[in-house]
Parts: C-alpha cells; sequence; structure tokens
C-alpha cells in the first residue's frame, strides 16, 4: 500500500471570514478532508470590559463587515435582558427588518460571488460576468437592496451604528422606507428566479451524519429570536447555550485559531 498524500491549502478565498482545506489521498481515494473556517483573536471581549453600555452595539459592530446586525442583535438583547428593559413592537419588526437586509446582502454575495463560480467554473464571480452578466448584475443589485436596508434603519451598510439597547437612536425616515418598496418587489422576484438558477448546479452526492442546530421560534422563521434547538431533539433557551455546548480552539497555521461548536 502506497503512503498517502497530503494535499494543503492554506488560504481559501471564497468563504466569509478565513479557510483551510487539508486532503489526504491514498491510492487515488480520498481518505480524509478537513475544512477549517478560523478567525486569529481579536480579543472584542477585552474591548468591551468596562465600557458604557451604550457602547457596546457600535464596538461588536465591527467584528465583522458582513454580518454586523447578528452581533448588534445579539449584544442588544443580552443586554436588555440583563437590565430587565422589553422593547416596543414596533421596534422589534424594525430590528428584524435590519436582519433582514443583512441576510440579503450577505447571501446574494455568497450565492453570486463566493459559491456560483465553483459550479459553473469560474476562478470569480469577475470572470464569470464575462459570460453570464446579466446573472451578476442580478446577484449585485440584490446585495444592494440589502445595504440600502442597512443604511436607512442602520445609518449605514457596513457596520451600522443606529443600534442602541432598548431600540434606535432615531426613526427611519418615512420617505425613505417608502422608497424601498419597488426595489423589494423587484427583488422578491430575483429572489425566486435565484433559487430556481441555483437549484440546477451540479450538486455533489453526499450523506453525512450529524446533528443540525439552529434557533426555533413557534410563529415566525428564526433569525432574530427564539430557542436553541436541534434535529436530535434539543430545544433550550439560549441562556442555557453552555451548559449544552463547548466552543473548541485549537492551534492552526501560525497563529490562527480554529473555532467549532461541539454538541454534548
Amino acid at each position: 500500500m502506497s503512503e498517502p498524500r497530503t494535499i494543503r491549502v492554506s488560504a481559501i478565498t471564497r468563504v466569509e471570514g478565513e479557510g483551510a482545506l487539508n486532503i489526504t489521498v491514498r491510492e487515488g481515494r480520498v481518505v480524509a478532508a478537513e475544512l477549517n473556517i478560523y478567525e486569529p483573536p481579536r480579543f472584542f471581549e477585552a474591548f468591551l470590559r468596562g465600557r458604557e453600555v451604550r457602547e457596546i452595539t457600535d464596538i461588536v459592530a465591527r467584528i465583522c463587515g458582513i454580518c454586523p446586525v447578528a452581533y448588534q442583535m445579539t449584544a442588544a438583547h443580552a443586554l436588555e435582558k440583563a437590565l430587565g428593559v422589553t422593547v416596543p413592537a414596533g421596534v422589534r419588526e424594525l430590528r428584524r427588518l435590519l436582519y433582514c437586509g443583512e441576510w440579503i446582502e450577505s447571501h446574494a454575495l455568497h450565492v453570486y460571488m463566493l459559491h456560483a463560480p465553483d459550479f459553473l467554473g469560474f476562478e470569480s464571480g469577475i470572470s464569470m460576468a464575462a459570460k453570464h452578466r446579466d446573472i451578476v448584475e442580478r446577484g449585485l443589485r440584490m446585495k444592494k437592496i440589502g445595504n440600502r436596508i442597512l443604511e436607512v434603519l442602520g445609518g449605514r451598510a457596513v457596520h451600522p451604528i443606529n443600534v442602541t439597547v432598548g431600540g434606535f437612536y432615531r426613526s427611519p425616515r418615512v420617505a425613505d422606507v417608502r422608497a424601498l418598496l419597488p426595489e423589494l418587489q423587484w427583488g422578491l422576484n430575483a429572489a425566486v428566479e435565484t433559487f430556481r438558477w441555483a437549484a440546477n448546479f451540479d450538486y455533489p452526492t453526499l450523506e453525512v451524519d450529524y446533528e443540525s442546530v439552529s434557533l426555533r421560534h413557534p410563529t415566525e422563521y428564526p433569525m432574530n429570536e427564539g430557542n436553541v434547538a436541534s434535529s436530535g431533539g434539543l430545544d433550550v433557551p439560549m441562556e442555557l447555550y453552555e451548559q449544552h455546548f463547548a466552543e473548541q480552539a485549537r492551534m492552526g497555521a501560525g497563529v490562527c485559531f480554529l473555532l467549532s461548536l461541539i454538541h454534548i
């Protein structure tokens, strides 16, 4: 039997974050594959110590330029629970819309610029545009819609600044919200077309025995609130997260860390 050969790709560019891929091959067959999505330590926990409550949502928004609302909402919810603050229904709906804006721009980026080039045989979204300009323009327009929602509700598209404990620093202008409607209607139709387009990709046949984990909400799609639930039957309030999950960090190349969630 020949010695196994390991192929190491230390930097994968088309993921949201930093990634590495290690593949071990023996006699022409893949016997092991490991995908690491890693982040260097940025010490945001230390940045937050001793800060005034209203500074927190602005600081954590800098964790990511693509998904800042996730961190803002997490921080706002945690602080509001600690302080016994309940936000009005209108504020909750605006926060959900803000979160939807993030999902639109993030998913459009991921589907059109990070995933589609691999499935269609292009090295990048830019090279894909040479043959599929209309498709790339559709993805960019969808992303722009999400960015505009972030601007209207969050104050700016990257690292929004309008979220605070208890609500927002200011309400959105009615005219700005109404101006979103035509593009959102176009975007709804574009999302349906995106689903039909992506459904025709040549996906590999792969079945993996793993446990899926997400939020669960009784009345709405769980993107901003709900219990932590799993396909294995777990269904607990998010405050009990640390009783059911352990976060593992291990050294990767250089000073990078791999962060993974292990269900226990």
